[in-house]
């Protein structure tokens, strides 16, 4: 199969499986409203309690990054599929500056979770009490069950996205560098630095070798696409006083067993027991 059948199949794999993913969200959309589950949260605000705040610098670096994502998503995919005239080098521009700083708070990320005094990296450690919960994880997000164990910051699903999001990044960012072509450092170009003095002898050729950082490259961008449709659906749908907060937004508080909305009236309800689990 030559290259250019190559990325069509995988265009069309790709996009079919979007497509699926998009099928089934809109079917767990459906059984939220049938099991009652979309009534408790948006009209009774029957939502998970969550005791820890999230500090000011997750929340700026996580914005940073959801916005040079969404950049990057839409530079790479028109450079792949140009849907209109003209954009191609503005969009390369776009995506390499994108590129730099996703990798740059990449990097401060990882300082500010092992490093920093408020490290945070044990919120996304899977020890043995997650790893338990598993099942009943999976149980809730099926509609099997209305109990949702969360035994951290994260459920044990969360955290395994979120891992998965960070090896994903650093692939990409390796793959993505590993791209570019001009030799601009001391006559060698951060593809020969990268992948060609290495790779491109065990393939033959150092174009062989950025071809399949290429690949590599647009396969996990596919991934991304799929992984951030499904990520900003349940960030919504499950746990959307949890978003509102990244941004600084909250309109519905729990206080003192009242529920207090922004205008400032409260609606009186004892406090459970047990926090609500839709």
């Amino acid at each position: 199969m030559d290259l250019v059948s190559l990325n069509v199949w995988m265009d069309v794999v790709f996009t079919a499986l979007w497509i699926v993913v998009v099928a089934v969200l809109a079917l767990h959309f459906a059984f939220d409203i049938i099991t009652g589950r979309f009534r408790k949260k948006f009209f009774e605000g029957q939502w998970p309690e969550h005791d820890h705040l999230i500090p000011a610098m997750p929340k700026v670096l996580h914005f940073v990054h959801m916005v040079c994502i969404l950049l990057l998503i839409l530079s790479g995919m028109y450079i792949r599929f140009p849907f209109f005239d003209g954009g191609r080098t503005p969009m390369r521009y776009i995506h390499y500056v994108a590129m730099i700083i996703v990798t740059v708070v990449l990097v401060w990320r990882v300082w500010y979770a092992f490093l920093s005094r408020a490290r945070d990296w044990r919120e996304f450690a899977i020890g043995r009490k997650d790893i338990a919960s598993l099942i009943g994880v999976v149980k809730f997000y099926a509609f099997l069950s209305d109990d949702k164990p969360h035994v951290a910051k994260y459920n044990v699903m969360q955290k395994m996205v979120y891992q998965l999001f960070f090896y994903f990044m650093i692939i990409q960012a390796f793959t993505g560098f590993a791209l570019v072509t001009n030799p601009f450092i001391f006559g060698y170009s951060p593809r020969d630095i990268l992948v060609g003095w290495w790779l491109g002898a065990l393939l033959g050729s150092t174009d062989l070798a950025g071809w399949w950082a290429r690949m590599i490259h647009y396969v996990l961008n596919w991934l991304f696409i799929i992984m951030l449709t499904a990520h900003v659906y349940l960030s919504v749908m499950v746990d959307i006083p949890c978003t509102l907060d990244f941004f600084g937004i909250k309109p519905l508080e729990i206080k003192d067993g009242h529920h207090h909305d922004e205008g400032g009236s409260e609606h009186h309800h004892p406090m459970p027991e047990k926090a609500p689990t839709y």
